[in-house]
């Protein structure tokens, strides 16, 4: 059993000696009866791996381990004491750090047995702060339904993406809506090189091509037809040779009840139905997102306060990290040099910083106007997934229990949000 199980506050001394922003420095205090514990824990402790020649391990002598292995002694009592003291010490001041406090100044070389000992502690803490300006917040709205138009031109978007190619009529030539397969060679200042060369590029005339002024040399090509054209390119000349292998067309999908069906739908009108229903669900969604977003950056605006440095910084490692392993894949990362990751900080840091403070004025919010999320809410959000996933009803329990204070977190967040919208001065 610790010897500090039964330690009482008053085993430390604490003083505040700055507070600059969100940085907070304490000045500790270890009494004489702390150092002491500390000392007998790191006795101990050091004891239970002692070697020395004569006796078993473990059973050393306390006063031959103090005498052998002083340094390692020292160094675990110290770092118990800064443990201890430090987590009293935080309890004492009532202070809530963001990030773990780091030791800023301490005469550990002195450190001794039956001698008070005195260390300085940083940490950052949140921002203390009045949250203003969150009522009354002009927004405008965009349409939470769609009109005829917006479900002819998804139609159209969906026809487009059931289009296929089929070889155009024969005897015909190129034109700027076709699609054709190419075959060219490259000869750069006279000399033949693969590079610029392709057996068989698909070439939308209608779109930008890879190689320039490939389009405009076949314009009016009939299969089988070769044209020539130069590039300047890479420090050099390069003369192409092109041959039309294929000529191709865009066929695009017929809309009546036999397209319907193939998609699913008894008819035409169904398919409309279901779409409108579909996008009116996405419209205000996407409605209810914008109006999220107009109200986050006018509450930024309206509070201005500094934030944790050290938790900007950590958010903002993490963001990096997580990005290089979407970007990567599991792959290599030796090319992602300590300066690319200086760059994307930067690049980050004012995304990650709007994150926090928008997290903390949240958070004000809910105290101020008590707006909190309670275990019926909590049972109520579990209810709805269970009704959409009811076969899988174990694991989503497991979940919602697993994430509670997560979730209570969410609903709460959004709770604060629907009062904001509430209260906001929206204009359509």
């Amino acid at each position: 059993m610790s010897m500090f199980a039964n330690a009482l506050d008053n085993e430390v001394d604490v003083k505040e000696e700055g507070k600059k922003g969100c940085n907070v420095t304490i000045s500790v205090t270890s009494k004489a009866s702390l150092v002491n514990k500390c000392w007998q824990n790191a006795l101990l402790q050091v004891q239970s791996r002692a070697q020395l020649q004569g006796f078993r391990t473990g059973k050393v002598p306390l006063d031959l381990v103090k005498k052998n292995f002083f340094s390692h002694v020292q160094e675990r009592a110290i770092d118990l004491l800064v443990r201890n003291a430090s987590q009293k010490a935080i309890q004492k001041t009532k202070l809530e750090p963001v990030m773990v406090p780091s030791v800023t100044k301490g005469d550990f070389d002195n450190f001794k047995e039956n001698v008070p000992f005195t260390f300085e502690l940083s940490m950052d803490v949140a921002p203390e702060f009045t949250p203003k300006g969150y009522t009354g917040i002009e927004v405008t709205k965009k349409p939470e339904t769609v009109t005829e138009k917006d479900i002819d031109a998804r139609i159209a978007d969906i026809l487009e993406h059931n289009s296929s190619l089929e070889l155009d009529a024969e005897g015909a030539t190129v034109g700027e809506k076709s699609f054709v397969v190419v075959k060219y060679t490259g000869e750069k200042n006279g000399v033949a090189d693969k590079k610029y060369s392709n057996d068989g590029e698909l070439v939308d005339m209608s779109a930008p091509q890879t190689v320039e002024g490939l389009a405009e040399a076949v314009k009016g090509a009939k299969k089988g037809e070769t044209r020539q054209f130069e590039v300047k390119m890479d420090d050099g000349t390069v003369k192409f040779t092109a041959t039309v292998n294929e000529i191709k067309k865009k066929v695009t999908p017929e809309l009546n009840d036999s397209f319907a069906k193939d998609m699913g739908f008894e008819n035409i009108a169904k398919l409309k139905e279901a779409l409108k229903a579909s996008m009116n669900n996405e419209a205000k969604a996407d409605s209810d997102s914008d109006m999220s977003s107009q109200i986050e950056d006018a509450l930024v605006k309206a509070n201005s306060f500094e934030l944790p440095a050290s938790l900007v910084e950590y958010q903002t490692g993490v963001s990096v990290e997580n990005f290089i392993k979407r970007m990567f894949a599991g792959s290599n990362t030796e090319s992602f040099t300590e300066e690319n990751k200086k760059a994307f900080a930067d690049k980050m840091r004012p995304a990650v910083e709007k994150d926090l403070k928008i997290g903390y004025i949240i958070t004000e919010i809910a105290k101020k106007e008590k707006i909190s999320a309670t275990d019926a809410d909590w049972q109520a959000e579990l209810d709805k997934a269970l009704a959409t996933n009811p076969k899988d009803a174990q694991r989503v329990k497991a979940f919602f229990e697993q994430r509670k204070e997560d979730i209570l977190g969410s609903i709460g967040e959004r709770k604060v949000f629907d009062f904001l919208k509430a209260k906001a001065n929206i204009k359509k």
